[in-house]
């Protein structure tokens, strides 16, 4: 089973916008609680979405868990998050991404 319990984008303004999509799924031991999801920090520049950060839960080179993709970074960071404290630590993370490395790109 996999059924869209959320789909929601969220405008933060100044040409910023976070993605939440999450799924109920069949409990596993990759989603012991039976939520998938994944959440996207995008930033419009110069016209071009961004996509500064991502978190989500679905399975990274085999591995179950919830983790953290950031612009220009190679290697993932590993943490134990839910949905709802994905949202706010997507947010922190954005913010800190545009503040420190955007406009190098």
């Amino acid at each position: 089973m996999r059924k869209e319990i959320v789909n929601q984008e969220i405008d933060l303004g100044e040409r910023r916008v976070v993605i939440k999509k999450a799924w109920k799924v069949d409990k596993s031991k990759e989603y012991p609680d039976g939520i998938e999801y994944a959440l996207q920090y995008l930033y419009n520049k110069d016209g071009l979405w961004l996509q500064v950060a991502r978190i989500d839960n679905q399975l990274h080179e085999s591995r179950p868990g919830s983790h953290i993709h950031i612009m220009k970074r190679e290697e993932v960071i590993w943490e134990d998050l839910s949905l709802p404290e994905a949202k706010e630590r997507i947010i922190d993370i954005g913010e800190s991404v545009i503040r420190n490395i955007i406009d190098r790109i």
